[in-house]
C-alpha cells in the first residue's frame, strides 16, 4: 500500500509540474501574441475553411483550446465576430491542442531540466543588460519565459511516466483501469472529470499516456478516456458563458456539441480503431498520441462541410431571447 500511495504522491506531483509547464509556456507566448491573436482571429475567420486554420494556429500560440474558444466568445460579445464565424475556430482548436501531446511521444523529458537551465540563466543575463536593449527586452523575457514553460512541462511527464508503474501494485486500481478498457463508456466519464476537475485536456491526456506506457490502461480504455477529455475541455466555455449573451451561449453550446457529438460516434468503434492504431505505431505512448491526434483531425474535418448547418441547428436551439 506504501508504494502505492509513494507512487500516487509522485504522480501528484509530475502533473502539478506539468500543469505548471504548461501554464508557464502559454504566459510567455501570450506575453507577445495576446493582442495579436485577437487581430488574426478577428480578421481570419470570413469562411470555415479560414476559421479552421486560425482556431488550429491560435491554439498552438496559446496553448489553450479553452482559452481561445473563450476569447471566440470575447470577440463574439464585443461584436466583432459573429457567432457563425466561430464554428471553424471551434473545430480548428481541437487539432491544434493534440500538438503537446504530440511532442511528448518525442521521448525528450531527459533534456527538460536542461532546457530549465538554460531558460533561467538566459532570463537572468538578459534581465542584467536590460537597459541595453530596452526595444528586444520584452520579446527576449517572453522567450525565455515559454522556453522554462517547455522544458518544466517535460520534467512534469518524465516523472508521471517513471511513477505511472508503481500504481499496478494497487490490485483495486488494476480492477478500475480494467473496467474501463472493457467498458469505453466509463472511461468517457472519467477523461471528462478528470479534465474538467485539472482544467486542461493536454494535462489529463499527459497522465493517460503516461498510464498506457506503463501498462495500466490497454490502448480501448486509453481511447475511451481520451474521448472524455475532449468533452472535458468544454467546461471551461460552459462556465464563461453563464450569464453572456444568446450568441456567446451559442458558441459553448456548439463547442459541446462538437466535442460530445464526436466521442459519440466514435464511441462503438473504440475497438476496431485501437486494431487500426496498433498498424500504425507500436509504443503505446506513441499509440495513444495517434489516436488523439487522429480522432480530433477527423471529426474536425467531418464537421467542416456542415458548419453552416450546424450554425443553423444552434441557432434554432438557442433563439434570442424575448
Amino acid at each position: 500500500m506504501s508504494s502505492v500511495l509513494i507512487a500516487g504522491t509522485r504522480i501528484a506531483g509530475g502533473l502539478a509540474l506539468f500543469i505548471l509547464g504548461l501554464f508557464t509556456l502559454r504566459a510567455g507566448l501570450r506575453e507577445q501574441s495576446g493582442p495579436k491573436a485577437e487581430r488574426w482571429i478577428a480578421r481570419l475567420v470570413r469562411t470555415p475553411i479560414r476559421g479552421l486554420f486560425t482556431g488550429i494556429g491560435a491554439t498552438l500560440v496559446t496553448q489553450s483550446s479553452a482559452a481561445v474558444t473563450v476569447l471566440s466568445m470575447g470577440l463574439v460579445a464585443s461584436g466583432l465576430l459573429t457567432f457563425e464565424n466561430t464554428i471553424g475556430i471551434i473545430l480548428g482548436t481541437n487539432i491544434g491542442s493534440t500538438w503537446t501531446v504530440g511532442l511528448l511521444t518525442l521521448n525528450l523529458e531527459r533534456f527538460g531540466p536542461y532546457v530549465v537551465a538554460i531558460a533561467v540563466a538566459g532570463f537572468l543575463i538578459l534581465a542584467l543588460q536590460r537597459h541595453r536593449i530596452p526595444r528586444q527586452w520584452p520579446l527576449l523575457r517572453s522567450l525565455c519565459i515559454s522556453l522554462a514553460g517547455f522544458g518544466t512541462l517535460f520534467v512534469g511527464f518524465g516523472i508521471l511516466s517513471d511513477a505511472a508503474g508503481g500504481l499496478l501494485a494497487s490490485h483495486t486500481l488494476r480492477a478500475w483501469l480494467l473496467v474501463a478498457s472493457h467498458q469505453p463508456l466509463l472511461g468517457v466519464a472519467a477523461g471528462t472529470v478528470v479534465t474538467a476537475l485539472i482544467g486542461s485536456s493536454s494535462a489529463s491526456t499527459a497522465l493517460t499516456l503516461s498510464l498506457a506506457q506503463a501498462g495500466a490502461l490497454s490502448l480501448p480504455g486509453a481511447i475511451s478516456i481520451v474521448l472524455g477529455n475532449n468533452i472535458g475541455t468544454c467546461v471551461t466555455a460552459v462556465l464563461a458563458s453563464i450569464g453572456g449573451t444568446r450568441p456567446v451561449q451559442r458558441v459553448a453550446a456548439t463547442h459541446v456539441l462538437l466535442n460530445v457529438a464526436g466521442a459519440l460516434v466514435f464511441l462503438p468503434f473504440i475497438h476496431p480503431f485501437a486494431a487500426f492504431i496498433t498498424r500504425l505505431a507500436h509504443t503505446p505512448g506513441t499509440q495513444v498520441a495517434l489516436a488523439h491526434i487522429l480522432f480530433n483531425v477527423i471529426c474536425s474535418l467531418a464537421a467542416l462541410p456542415f458548419a453552416g448547418a450546424i450554425a443553423r441547428g444552434i441557432v434554432r436551439l438557442l433563439p434570442e431571447s424575448n
